[in-house]
């Protein structure tokens, strides 16, 4: 009522007045008004909240037009579509148009206009909904008659697959349900969400009235929706008694009968009846039962109505089932499911007791088994039904049976846990109980072991006092001792200890020789080895040959490791069948407490049956942590100083495979003597023995010496960067000053003497004496002196001196060489210095040897040539062999290398324009490609033209008008000027500057990498005892000492650049590894290491603490298995090295950059 007077005062409002009060802008006044208008109408209308400053009239609105339709004022509203028929489309704030409106709200008038003005009738809504929808949800009768006249679609599912119909039914809307039928009779069956049609529709909500329409206008009962339900299902599952009552009485009606509808099975093989006990629907049961239901019918699983009711525990409906079918109680009670289980067992498993004497009393086999072989009594137990296990156990349930794993019901009650005081109440008063003591499971394990691996102290204690024996074994000879110390139950090994006839057990072993005290230390349960100690356990073997130690240290258990050596320190060099001591084993599995722990409990470095040590196990298994404790460790040199047929020694194993731990060595081999670096004896102990190894071999009753093998397997495996260390660089530096220097010095003493004997004689001989037969037909070519005169006539004593003596160089070192060849094999080849070699000797003795033969010929003077410019190059890269130049000899290499790289690729550039200038002939008339000189020619100049020598003015302006291609000339002078000179050149001259840096690095490391090579050959090739006597394991140098002979230093520095001996020990003193950082970090992990520890007791304390006080909890234990060292934490000397190494390293770099740029 108050909403029509509120559209009546609304509608008799002036249009001015409206837009009067739409027009202020004053909030306050606006509030005044409306609350004064809505007052005076006496409505119940909240108007929307308007926002400042944001006021429109009300007719100019573009929710106007659904205003207009809810308020059904025609004339406007036709007034309005008539200017703009596109308003019909537009959306309220609650997204309807004006259709769905006036249809909710009944005016047919507007809809009429609608129709006049071509709207559309099913048009939908957000949700789907069309004016139908919208009509029959508001019960308006009017509008859902004409939109059903005007032939709207009246089978439209909306996004919730409902149709007009069933809303009716839905929301219980009748007359709309009468007149939607009545226009469309064949509705009655539309099928909506999942295929549900009406008449299912009914029976989820009990709908019976709606029921009876669909019935009378012959609904069909036989239909079944996508989840395979018919309309009786949907009834009994949902109690919707009347309906299905009057389901049943419309089959009654009907020829198929009630017990027809009552046998209709749905997806699941469900009978009506079967649904009607799922649901718990007594009165449906009841009447299914009178309708012709059958409680002996099954479904899919084999399951009956008594079945499901005895799983249910709903005693009602079975006595309901059992009274009105007496006759098949003997046979329902004895059916099984596809489990083979009877009700009695879904009984049990439920914990209905009286369900379960219910059945009993009925006739039911209390020992009947399943497929399982499982009795009433191990299911109960299975399910945690406690009472329904005491019940069973009152009503003589048979202890004898056991399930197809061969547990009975003592196992299965340990492992889920029951309570065994309230099960022994009932169990220990039978007779026969003791059977199932000695009674093993397929795994071989009695009902002890259960109990003693899993903590039971309480169970344990039962047993134990009802008789049950302590020393049973499993399969694999395990005693509940070995379970009770493999998992660490300290109070049941208590338990087990305290008992008579312990001693039976405390050092039996198992299948693997391995007793408890070895389980225990395997897995690190200190307190359990304390007690198993004190209560007199051996230290004995496993089969083999492990003793707990080995355990111990093997699995990571530190503190059982200091717990066993306190008392039993004779074990720690204890050996295994392979020979493996626990210190092996700490190594092979990468435990580096234990490894430190057995290193300063002076633990022997033995070597196992393949002759590796516990280093070499480290290395082979790349445990980084382990290897960077031994380095750190005091016993670092014993370690360093052994000795195996695997790596020989472990610096070249750590070379090979973790390069990352060698700083770490090479910084202890450098040892400050005191901490305070004033002090005026303050100096540096450089260690050179073990980079300086030598592996002497004997093959064949000879000798083989490979000196410096740790600096040659840097260079073999690619481990330069650590060469520049500066250990390494101290003992190149020594070995260069010792001897390198003076043997070098003596060699280019001689190769300078060779080289001016050379210069000298190609200087003062003339180059035309001698025989030129084949040029003497060209006045061109020909020389001054036609005529040969003859060299020991022409020659002076020096000359002939200076040819005898480079003949003989040459031939030296054609053998010098050739022995080099034998002893490097194909690596020989891979030095370019070689092929130079090889070049001057053999260019050199061509051109001087027929001298000797009193000979002299044109391309003798060719060789000549060739060998003066090899000569030279040979001397630059003997210079290359001294510090001071070294460097740039190899920086030099590396530029030309890339060079030729580049040149490789562009020379297709060079070789094109040169064929072009060939066809164009730019230069002279006179050069004529098909001459390979003059192409050579050409190809030189083009090369010439390259770096910038273009020559325009002589070559196209002076003789531009001689030239037949002048124009295409310049236009390829232009496309060669741009790509040759400015292009190419431009990159070279970025290639060389922009790498300059890295260039340098990596000439610096190769220069290293040389020096090695070089020493190590020159060391193959001296004495043994003459370098014993060059070579020095321990270098000392003192840095607060005044030096007296400043003369030599200054010579020192000139032959071989010292190390900086400040940027060394700035680098020691703040990265050291002892450093506070680092043992603070430390302390931080062990700290957290504990807590994590303590944390884990409690959490294990609170988790046992609910369940025996049986509180519930929404929390879930993790499934995963949790061991004692799961997800160790990676240990500090891993970070340390890291760090170590890389501020080192960096450090290093830089001091080099500096010394490079230095020397620049």
């Amino acid at each position: 009522m108050e909403k029509n007077s509120q559209q009546r005062f609304i509608s008799q409002l002036s249009p001015i007045f409206r837009d009067a009060i739409f027009r202020s802008s004053l909030d306050n006044e606006m509030t005044n008004l409306s609350t004064i208008l809505i007052n005076s109408a006496e409505t119940a209308v909240i108007l929307p909240d308007i926002p400042k400053y944001d006021i429109c009239l009300v007719s100019k609105s573009s929710h106007y037009v659904t205003q207009l339709a809810e308020t059904g004022n025609v004339q406007d509203f036709e007034q309005l579509i008539k200017n703009d028929p596109s308003k019909l489309t537009v959306l309220s704030p609650t997204g309807l148009c004006a259709v769905h409106i006036a249809a909710a709200q009944n005016r047919v008038d507007i809809l009429t206009l609608i129709v006049q003005y071509h709207g559309d009738l099913n048009i939908e809504d957000k949700n789907g909904w069309t004016p139908l929808h919208h009509a029959i949800r508001n019960n308006a009768l009017n509008a859902i008659e004409f939109l059903l006249e005007h032939g709207v679609d009246n089978a439209r599912l909306n996004k919730q697959q409902n149709a007009p119909i069933h809303l009716a039914i839905i929301h219980n809307q009748l007359d709309a349900l009468k007149l939607i039928i009545s226009k469309h009779p064949y509705q009655v069956d539309l099928p909506g969400e999942r295929k549900k049609t009406p008449l299912h529709y009914a029976a989820l909500i009990d709908n019976v009235e709606a029921a009876k329409i669909l019935t009378n206008n012959h609904a069909c009962l036989c239909l079944r929706s996508d989840v395979g339900n018919y309309p009786i299902h949907e009834a009994a599952l949902n109690s919707s008694n009347r309906v299905f009552n009057h389901l049943c009485e419309t089959a009654k009606a009907n020829d198929c009968g009630a017990k027809n509808l009552l046998s209709y099975c749905n997806a699941e093989n469900h009978r009506p009846l079967h649904s009607s006990v799922i649901g718990g629907n007594i009165e449906a049961v009841e009447m299914c039962l009178k309708n012709g239901g059958s409680i002996d019918d099954q479904q899919d699983d084999l399951s009956t109505p008594v079945h499901l009711a005895s799983s249910q525990g709903s005693l009602e409906l079975l006595k309901l089932m059992f009274g009105c079918q007496p006759e098949l109680i003997p046979k329902v009670i004895r059916m099984a499911d596809v489990q083979g289980m009877i009700p009695l067992h879904k009984a049990a498993m439920g914990d209905h007791v009286d369900v379960i004497e219910y059945l009993l009393e009925t006739g039911s086999d209390i020992d009947t088994r399943d497929v399982s072989k499982r009795t009433s009594l191990l299911l109960a137990a299975l399910n945690n039904s406690v009472q329904a296990v005491c019940y069973l156990l009152s009503k003589s349930a048979s202890l004898s049976y056991r399930d197809d794993t061969d547990r009975n019901l003592l196992h299965v009650t340990i492992l889920q846990n029951l309570s065994i005081e309230t099960i022994g109440n009932a169990l220990f008063k039978r007779d026969n109980f003791r059977i199932l003591f000695d009674q093993r499971d397929l795994d071989g394990y009695y009902p002890i072991h259960y109990a003693s691996r899993d903590g039971l102290v309480n169970v344990l204690t039962t047993l134990i006092k009802h008789g049950a024996e302590i020393n049973k074994k499993t399969n694999q000879r395990q005693s509940s001792l070995h379970f009770a110390a493999q998992y660490g139950r300290y109070n049941t090994c208590r338990q087990l200890l305290d008992t008579a006839g312990f001693k039976r057990i405390l050092n039996e072993p198992d299948h693997l020789g391995q007793t408890p005290l070895h389980l225990c230390c395997q897995n690190g349960h200190t307190r359990v080895v304390q007690l198993l100690l004190h209560k007199g356990a051996q230290f004995t073997k496993s089969f083999d040959g492990d003793t707990p130690l080995h355990e111990a240290a093997s699995n990571g258990h530190v503190s059982t490791m200091h717990i066993i050596l306190q008392a039993h320190a004779h074990l720690i060099n204890s050996v295994n069948r392979l020979g493996m001591t626990p210190l092996h084993c700490a190594a092979l599995a990468g435990h580096v407490e234990c490894v430190d722990l057995l290193l300063s409990k002076s633990a022997e470095f033995l070597k196992n049956i393949d002759d590796e040590t516990f280093f070499d196990l480290a290395i082979m298994k790349k445990q980084k942590e382990v290897c960077l404790a031994i380095i750190n460790h005091e016993r670092w040199k014993e370690a360093l100083g052994l000795t195996s047929i695997k790596y020989l020694t472990p610096l070249l194993g750590l070379i090979e495979h973790l390069p990352d731990c060698v700083p770490s060595l090479f910084n202890r081999c450098i040892i400050r003597s005191h901490a305070d670096r004033k002090h005026k004896d303050f100096h540096l102990i450089y260690d050179f023995r073990y980079i300086n190894w030598t592996d002497v071999t004997v093959v064949n009753g000879k000798e083989d010496r490979n000196p410096m093998l740790p600096l040659n397997m840097m260079v073999k495996f690619g481990r330069t960067n650590h060469l520049s260390h500066p250990l390494c660089e101290t003992l190149l530096r020594q070995k260069w000053l010792s001897y390198g220097f003076p043997i070098y010095m003596l060699n280019l003493t001689f190769y300078l003497i060779f080289l001016f004997s050379l210069s000298y004689f190609v200087i003062t001989f003339p180059a035309c004496n001698h025989h030129d037969t084949y040029y003497a037909r060209s006045s061109l070519h020909s020389c001054p002196n036609k005529n040969f005169i003859s060299f020991k006539q022409s020659a002076t004593v020096s000359q002939t001196l200076c040819i005898w003596y480079i003949i003989l160089y040459c031939f030296l070192n054609f053998i010098l060489e050739t022995i080099q060849l034998i002893q490097d094999g194909w690596d020989y080849f891979s030095d370019i210095e070689n092929y130079i070699q090889w070049t001057l000797y053999m260019s050199t003795c061509l051109f001087t040897f027929p001298f000797l033969f009193n000979q002299s010929w044109h391309y003798q003077w060719v060789f000549g040539a060739v060998g003066v410019f090899t000569a030279f190059l040979g001397l630059l890269f003997l210079l290359g062999r001294f510090d001071v130049y070294g460097i740039y000899v190899i920086m030099f290499m590396e530029i030309f290398k890339t060079l030729l790289h580049v040149l490789s690729l562009f020379s297709i550039l060079i070789f094109g324009f040169a064929l072009t200038f060939c066809v164009m002939r730019p230069f002279t008339q006179d050069l004529n490609p098909a001459n390979p000189q003059h192409l050579f020619m050409i190809v030189l100049k083009t090369v010439s033209m390259m770096l910038g020598e273009l020559d325009y003015d002589r070559t196209y302006i002076e003789s531009g008008e001689e030239q037949h291609f002048s124009f295409i000339n310049l236009i390829m002078l232009l496309l060669f000027a741009v790509i040759m000179p400015i292009l190419l050149m431009n990159l070279l001259i970025g290639l060389a500057i922009g790498d300059l840096m890295q260039i340098q690095q990596n000439a610096r490391l190769k220069r290293l990498a040389m020096q090695v090579q070089r020493h190590t050959n020159l060391e193959r090739k001296l004495p043994k005892r003459l370098i014993q006597c060059w070579t020095q394991n321990e270098l000392i140098i003192y840095l607060n000492k005044s030096i007296c002979n400043r003369a030599t230093t200054m010579i020192k520095q000139w032959i071989a650049k010292p190390i900086n001996t400040k940027d060394i020990l700035d680098v020691n003193e703040e990265y050291t590894p002892e450093n506070e950082l680092f043992t603070e970090m430390y302390e931080q992990k062990h700290r957290q290491k504990i807590m994590q520890n303590q944390l884990d007791k409690i959490t294990d304390l609170v988790k046992l603490i609910v369940q025996k006080m049986e509180i519930s909890t929404e929390i879930t234990t993790d499934d995963r298995s949790k061991c004692d060292n799961h997800g160790e934490c990676k240990k500090t000397p891993k970070l340390r090295q890291t760090i170590n190494t890389t501020c080192q390293f960096s450090h290093l770099r830089s001091t080099a950059k500096d010394n490079i740029s230095h020397h620049s």
